[in-house]
């Protein structure tokens, strides 16, 4: 008897809960499509080509990538940089590199300020390129290439240049917040530095209440505008990744601010 009422005590519950839960299946399914209309309606504008990439990090998570092409390896501009940091700490990690405060300073000014010859110093305290095309070749950044130094007008010329993808940012920006990239140590390392980068002029320009963490990249004279950040609110963690290029700068940052801030504002509202 006793077994009986238990079973038709959770019938009851299944039969009670069972609408609610269809629901909430339904709301969660609506989700990728309307990021996706989102970011549509946000960058249409901008012109050229975009793409973009929204996640949502934690036990609901989402992931919608779109664009007005197919999605691939675009020029990364200074967002390449955020693999030049990864490399030289794990070479740290490794023991095969020391942290020295001149090190230190320049991955400061290589994240916090974007300083070009400061990423070209730690390209060449690595080695060159291949060490840093060996660790993203090694964490699966399938669409990154670092080609060229900064600046580097010649190689430009000759047509080598750096790629990645909002596919490649957006694992990137994931796996350290989650620290699966060196572990908790370091990957709080790499946050902290994204933490201050000073250029919020993007996606994060109109998001409020959240504490960023990004990586821009730009170079006008390609039409190129990048940004890849993090944003943890108090309702959640995601990631926005955006890649444009071929486009009209003006409209490229406004339709980035607006993309940042109707992103962060939708997935706060919708947990699931």
């Amino acid at each position: 008897m006793r077994r009986l009422r238990l079973g038709l005590l959770v019938m009851l519950l299944a039969v009670l809960l069972w609408p609610a839960t269809v629901v909430q299946a339904k709301a969660t399914a609506a989700q990728p499509a309307a990021i996706q209309k989102i970011a549509k309606r946000d960058m249409k504008a901008a012109h050229g080509r975009w793409s973009v990439k929204v996640t949502r990090l934690g036990q609901r998570p989402l992931a919608v990538t779109t664009g007005n092409q197919r999605v691939r390896g675009q020029r990364s501009a200074s967002t390449i940089k955020v693999f030049v940091m990864l490399t030289i700490f794990k070479r740290a990690q490794q023991h095969k590199l020391k942290l020295t405060a001149a090190t230190k300073t320049d991955l400061k000014r290589m994240i916090h300020n974007s300083d070009n010859a400061a990423t070209n110093r730690l390209i060449h305290k690595l080695g060159g390129f291949k060490r840093v095309n060996q660790t993203m070749k090694h964490y699966g950044f399938t669409h990154s290439h670092l080609r060229r130094y900064m600046l580097d007008p010649r190689a430009l010329a000759k047509g080598h240049d750096n790629y990645t993808s909002v596919a490649d940012l957006t694992q990137f920006l994931g796996k350290t917040y989650r620290h699966q990239l060196l572990g908790k140590t370091y990957d709080n390392r790499m946050l902290t530095l994204l933490r201050h980068c000073r250029n919020h002029s993007k996606l994060p320009k109109l998001v409020k209440h959240a504490t960023v963490f990004n990586k821009t990249g730009e170079y006008p004279a390609k039409g190129v505008q990048n940004d890849a950040s993090l944003f943890r609110t108090k309702h959640g963690v995601y990631t926005i990744v955006v890649m444009a290029q071929q486009g009209n700068q003006a409209q490229q940052y406004r339709g980035m601010n607006r993309l940042g801030r109707d992103v962060v504002n939708y997935l706060n509202g919708h947990q699931g």
